[in-house]
C-alpha cells in the first residue's frame, strides 16, 4: 500500500516532534521544518529515529518561516520529494507572551509572519496543490487555548492564534467542494522542556517554578504532553473524523475553561481578582 504523505512546519523538538513520531507510526511518509542550527541537530537525530523505526520516508529542512516566500516553497518542496501530499500540519511559532507594549516593531512583524501568515501562505498552497491534483487531504493548524480566552500581556500571540482558528474555518468552506478537510487544535499548558533546559534559555526561577507547579491549578491535575496534541492531529488526519471540518479540537485539560486562576504575581505587579495587572503609567 502506498503511504500517505505528511509535511510539517516546526518538527525538530516539543509538540512537533510529537507529532511526526505520531505521524511515522501512521505510516506516513514525512517532510518538516527546523529553525535552528540546534533544531539542525534534533531534526537530523529524529530523521535517524524514524526511519530506523518505522518503513517510512523521512526529510528534515532548514528554513526561517517569518521570511515571505519560506512556507509555500517548503509545502512544494515536500510535495515534490514526497510524491504526493495528504495532510499539511503547521505547527511552527514562537511563544512569546509579552504584552505588546514591551515589543518593538521588529518582533511584532516577526511574530505576525512566523505565527500568522506563514500558516495561511503554508495552507493556500497546500490546498492549491490538493485541489489541482485530486487529492482529498488534510490541513490542520496547531492553534493554542490561548485563542479561546483573554490573558494579560497577550495582545499578540493570543490574537495571533484566534486568527488560526477563524481562518480554519473559511479554509474549510472554500476547500470542501474539493473533498479536502481544514481543522484546528488549540493546545493548553503542554510541558515540552525540562526545568534546566529553560534555565539554559535564560528563564528566571520564579517562571520555572510557576512552570513546575502549573498542573496544581488545572482541573486534571496534570501538564499535557505532545503525544497529547499529535494524537488530536493523528485522529483529525484519519478516515475516523471524514465528517469533521471547520472546527477547533482544544486539548488543554479545561486550561481555557473560566476561573481557571493565574500564576502568582511577580514582584512588579498586582494581584487583580480577574488577572495579574502590571502598573506603567
Amino acid at each position: 500500500m502506498r503511504n500517505k504523505k505528511a509535511a510539517i512546519t516546526g518538527g525538530s523538538r516539543g509538540i512537533g516532534r510529537g507529532i511526526v513520531r505520531r505521524l511515522a507510526r501512521e505510516g506516513y511518509d514525512i517532510s518538516f521544518t527546523y529553525s535552528s542550527e540546534r533544531g539542525k541537530a534534533q531534526a537530523e537525530a529524529l530523521v535517524e529515529e524514524i526511519t530506523g523505526q518505522y518503513p517510512v520516508k523521512c526529510f528534515c529542512h532548514g528554513a526561517a518561516l517569518n521570511e515571505k516566500g519560506t512556507a509555500e516553497a517548503f509545502v512544494r518542496e515536500a510535495y515534490e520529494e514526497l510524491g504526493g501530499l495528504d495532510l499539511l500540519v503547521c505547527n511552527a511559532g514562537q511563544s512569546l507572551v509579552h504584552s505588546i507594549y514591551e515589543m518593538d516593531e521588529q518582533t511584532i512583524d516577526f511574530l505576525i509572519n512566523l505565527d500568522f501568515r506563514s500558516y495561511l501562505m503554508a495552507a493556500r498552497e497546500a490546498g492549491r496543490i490538493m485541489g489541482e491534483n485530486g487529492i482529498k487531504g488534510n490541513i490542520i493548524f496547531i492553534s493554542s487555548c490561548r485563542g479561546l480566552r483573554a490573558f494579560p500581556y497577550d495582545e499578540l500571540y493570543g490574537g495571533l492564534k484566534a486568527g488560526l482558528i477563524r481562518s480554519i474555518q473559511t479554509f474549510a468552506l472554500d476547500l470542501a467542494p474539493y473533498g479536502i478537510r481544514a481543522n484546528c487544535v488549540s493546545p493548553g499548558p503542554i510541558r515540552v522542556r525540562t526545568s534546566q533546559e529553560l534555565r539554559e534559555e535564560g528563564v528566571c526561577e520564579q517562571e520555572i517554578e510557576d512552570l513546575d507547579n502549573l498542573w496544581k491549578q488545572l482541573p486534571l491535575e496534570r501538564m499535557g504532553t505532545p503525544e497529547d496534541v499529535a494524537n488530536a492531529v493523528a485522529f483529525l488526519a484519519s478516515d475516523e473524523a471524514a465528517y469533521i471540518t471547520g472546527t477547533n479540537l482544544v486539548v488543554d485539560g479545561a486550561a481555557s475553561l473560566p476561573g481557571i486562576p493565574e500564576n502568582r504575581p511577580k514582584a512588579d505587579e498586582e494581584f487583580k481578582t480577574w488577572c495579574n495587572f502590571k502598573r506603567r503609567w
